[in-house]
C-alpha cells in the first residue's frame, strides 16, 4: 500500500504541473520588468531570481517561430527540458523565447539544446547585449 503513494508522489514532483507555470499576469509583467535578459542562439530568456525553490516557466512561441503544430512541438521540447532538469532552474522564474532556428531542431534535440543553452547564459552577470528589438531602439533615442 506505502509503494503506491510514493509513487504517485514521485510522478508528481518530475512532472510539469501547475505550481510550476507562470500563469497570472502580474507575475509574468514582473519577469520582463524586474528581471535579466539573457540572449542565447536559439532561446532568449528572462530570468527572476526569487527566494521560492519552486521553478516556474513561461514559453512564448510567435508565429514567427512557424506555425501551431511547430510552435507547440518547440514548446513540448522546453517543457520537457525544463520537466527533467528542475533542479537546474530552482528559484527562478523563467521566460522562454524561442527563436525560429529552434524550430529546426528535432524534437530530442530541442530539450537538450534549451538545457545547455540555460547553462550557459543563466548565471552570467549583467544582460547580454542586444542588437534589435525594444532595446536598440530606446539607445537610438
Amino acid at each position: 500500500m506505502g509503494r503506491g503513494i510514493s509513487f504517485f508522489v514521485a510522478k508528481a514532483e518530475a512532472g510539469f504541473g501547475r505550481v510550476h507555470r507562470l500563469r497570472l499576469r502580474r507575475d509574468i509583467d514582473r519577469v520582463f520588468r524586474e528581471g535579466v535578459r539573457r540572449d542565447g542562439k536559439l532561446f532568449s530568456f528572462r530570468i527572476l531570481w526569487r527566494e521560492d525553490p519552486t521553478p516556474r516557466l513561461l514559453v512564448v512561441a510567435g508565429r514567427k517561430l512557424g506555425g501551431a503544430v511547430v510552435r507547440n512541438r518547440v514548446r513540448r521540447g522546453v517543457r520537457e527540458g525544463f520537466r527533467t532538469n528542475k533542479e537546474l532552474f530552482q528559484h527562478c522564474d523563467l521566460v522562454v523565447i524561442p527563436r525560429p532556428d529552434a524550430a529546426r531542431l528535432r524534437p530530442g534535440e530541442i530539450a537538450k539544446r534549451f538545457v545547455e543553452e540555460f547553462r550557459e547564459v543563466g548565471h552570467a552577470p549583467g544582460n547580454t547585449s542586444d542588437k534589435r528589438g525594444l532595446r536598440a531602439k530606446e539607445s537610438r533615442t
